[in-house]
């Protein structure tokens, strides 16, 4: 800030024993120093608090911007999925009229008749029915 030589501090060292006086110097010095060490640590702190607030926005930045990514990235993957539930829809309706259509086939294999054995269609119901439970 201020380029202050040897020689302008010891005219001030001068003008301060002149206008304070010897005896009021070493009392004037201590407070001076004391007051630029209070000024000094105040302009610390501010200075860290500045850094403080800037890296805080700096670090907000870089997390909205991973935030913009992660959304970009996830588009893609939600597609996915969401083609993966429509083929697992597909699946389940087409088990469904397997299901559905089950009770007809089962009723048309038991009305026709077994030619390779010779079952009663009591033993043919009975087969039939083994096949429908576990």
């Amino acid at each position: 800030m201020f380029d202050v030589g040897f020689s302008e501090l010891i005219l001030l060292g001068i003008v301060a024993l002149v206008v304070l006086g010897p005896e009021k110097l070493p009392h004037a010095a201590r407070m001076a120093g004391a007051w630029l060490g209070k000024i000094k640590r105040t302009v610390i702190d501010i200075q860290a608090e500045i850094e403080k607030e800037v890296s805080a926005a700096e670090l907000k930045q870089r997390m909205n911007d991973e935030i913009e990514k992660l959304k970009a990235l996830s588009e893609p993957v939600e597609e996915e999925i969401q083609a993966v539930q429509n083929t697992i829809h597909q699946h389940i309706d087409e088990a469904s009229k397997t299901v559905d259509a089950a009770p007809a086939y089962i009723e048309s294999l038991a009305s026709t008749p077994d030619t390779t054995t010779n079952a009663t269609s009591d033993e043919a119901s009975t087969s039939t029915v083994n096949l429908v439970k576990p």
